[in-house]
């Protein structure tokens, strides 16, 4: 029986030994935005990361972004940058520059919260360009350039991320990421909608724009386009602007070939009210799978349609370069403290 007895506490043991030895998966960083709660056209962001092994760490909003590569200050357009422990007690944050916040006692650190203003907003826009800004208008859109929102901590870019966005029940997302999942509100008026997402980059390199319905899809050659239109006064609509898209898609990927970069294609359309405040220059920025584009909604429709082929096509030719053939200084892009490559007439 004693035989027995220790035969069952050496298997007990092993047993346990071997439970407290099970990696624990890493949790992806969590990083929440809030459309339903807008506060003076301000909007709350909450970045939950894993637990921290470090005394300090420090977080950062972007200072310049891929396809710019102008000095923007992102993290100017935030403000009243809160850290939380477990407790859910405030902790010690110093400020130390436009886009950076250090927080000692990390190991504690549970999450950030702040809210971020758009820049669209801002006298003449913050010196951002339009088609890398953002917009904050309660129940009608929110042009969401990420990286003007969704910041990252020290040494952690290549983490895993989960976005979730509570947003009106109204306004759908514009965007080639693929939505997770979707999950009933508080309200029979919100939802909230939930990307899983690789690194920083791809969290920046996939803007959303959220509006009321107004979409088409074109099928060429197998690649999805999406062209997703914002017009405030209802000018324009997808409808109207679909066959001069397809028409230009279609050639650029016949003179493409065989290069087949993506299987989905964004094309985001926000048109500037030219009676109100709002933004002020023209021009699109590309992105992998997607480009944003800003254009004004004063334009007669051959005139947009125009602008539209010119800078759209140019904007789809950079999913070759640089956004495939590129320096491992843009692969590898430091937001903060950007190192250029010598490149440029390439790309």
């Amino acid at each position: 029986m004693k035989k027995i007895i220790l035969g069952l506490a050496a298997v007990s043991f092993l047993f346990s030994c071997k439970i407290q030895n099970v990696v624990q998966p890493e949790q992806p960083i969590k990083a929440q935005i809030d459309l339903i709660n807008v506060q003076n056209d301000k909007v709350e962001v909450t970045v939950d990361p894993d637990r921290f092994t470090t005394e300090t760490t420090t977080f950062y909003i972007p200072k310049t972004v891929p396809g710019t590569y102008s000095t923007d200050n992102y993290g100017k357009f935030s403000e009243n940058f809160k850290a939380f422990d477990y407790k859910g007690r405030e902790m010690d944050v110093t400020r130390v520059d436009d886009n950076s916040w250090t927080i000692t006692n990390a190991e504690d650190l549970d999450k950030v919260t702040y809210l971020v203003n758009d820049s669209f907003d801002w006298d003449k826009e913050g010196g951002v360009y339009s088609m890398a800004g953002t917009n904050i208008l309660k129940d009608k859109n929110f042009l969401l350039n990420l990286h003007g929102f969704v910041g990252y901590f020290q040494n952690m870019k290549e983490k895993k991320y989960r976005l979730e966005i509570k947003r009106p029940s109204g306004l759908i997302p514009g965007t080639s990421l693929s939505v997770t999942n979707t999950l009933k509100g508080e309200s029979a008026d919100s939802k909230t909608d939930i990307f899983d997402i690789d690194r920083y980059f791809e969290v920046i390199d996939h803007p959303i724009m959220y509006a009321e319905p107004d979409t088409v899809k074109i099928d060429v050659q197998g690649m999805e386009v999406l062209l997703d239109v914002y017009s405030p006064n209802n000018k324009f609509s997808a409808k109207d602007l679909k066959p001069s898209i397809e028409r230009m898609i279609t050639a650029q990927k016949n003179f493409l070939g065989d290069i087949n970069n993506t299987d989905k294609y964004a094309i985001l359309l926000y048109l500037s009210d030219p009676s109100k405040t709002d933004a002020g220059n023209f021009g699109a920025l590309e992105h992998h799978t997607s480009t944003v584009v800003v254009l004004s909604e004063s334009a007669s429709l051959p005139a947009l349609e125009k602008s539209l082929t010119d800078i759209v096509s140019h904007e789809f030719f950079h999913i070759i370069t640089p956004l495939t053939v590129h320096a491992k200084q843009i692969h590898y892009f430091d937001y903060n403290d950007p190192k250029m490559s010598e490149h440029l007439w390439m790309y």
